[in-house]
């Protein structure tokens, strides 16, 4: 079994909650990428966004990225929907762990239409097209990062979870 089990994929894909129940299967903890950089920033996603800009929160990202590959303890990594834009990031995943793209369908995401805390999304009228400009953006490098790709779709969280903990142990 690699040391960590790092869950990429898109904004409201279910990392978060898919890392949960792999914390409960595994006993390894949590660490979730958007929570720790809230943590040392003393603000919110959408206020880093807002003071400082999307760059400064793609290298406080990045630092976050490095800082939890440099562990050596096993753990389960939700990564923020970009983490992946960064070349190093991607290369410090894979390196360090399993990368498992949690892949649900555009279609899906647009459903669920979450925008809160999602500085990506706000002041966009049409989501889905907001959504698929994204997804086309960067579903290049979320191949490009994982080692493999959980289809989510008819799927309950808790499935998945299970799904990626099978085959975790097998690596």
């Amino acid at each position: 079994m690699t040391s960590k089990l790092w869950l990429i994929g898109m904004m409201s894909s279910g990392k978060t909650k898919v890392g949960r129940r792999l914390t409960e299967l595994s006993g390894f903890p949590l660490v979730d990428t958007d929570d720790q950089i809230v943590d040392r920033a003393g603000l919110t996603i959408p206020e880093i966004f807002a003071t400082h800009g999307e760059p400064a929160f793609r290298a406080m990202e990045s630092e976050e990225v490095a800082r939890i590959a440099r562990r050596a303890d096993r753990l389960v990594v939700a990564t923020g929907g970009g983490a992946i834009l960064d070349r190093v990031n991607r290369s410090l995943m894979r390196d360090t762990g399993l990368v498992v793209w949690l892949k649900p369908s555009i279609g899906s995401l647009i459903a669920k239409g979450k925008t809160k805390n999602r500085p990506l999304l706000l002041g966009h009228d049409d989501l889905a097209a907001r959504y698929t400009e994204i997804w086309e953006a960067r579903k290049h490098l979320y191949q490009e990062a994982s080692h493999m790709a959980i289809s989510m779709d008819g799927k309950t969280r808790k499935e998945v979870a299970e799904e990626v903990w099978s085959l975790w142990q097998r690596r």
